[in-house]
């Protein structure tokens, strides 16, 4: 049994070989994205705007007592 190898077949393994290494590197970027940049869904949106409105309800209620 002969082994050949041409040109072609050499430039498709390195392609397959680059592709899988690219693919490798993308899932690791992935992998390590911060919670900051995570997709939230709408109850988690919804649940921080509630939160947000209240602290801002606090802040203004303490300033109106403190000018008082």
């Amino acid at each position: 049994m002969f082994l050949v190898i041409d040109k072609s077949k050499i430039f498709s393994y390195i392609v397959a070989i680059c592709t899988v290494i690219i693919l490798f590197v993308a899932a690791t970027g992935l992998n390590n994205m911060s919670s900051e940049n995570s997709v939230m869904t709408s109850t988690n949106i919804t649940n921080v705007n509630q939160v947000n409105n209240i602290n801002m309800i606090n802040s203004i209620a303490t300033n109106n007592s403190v000018n008082n």
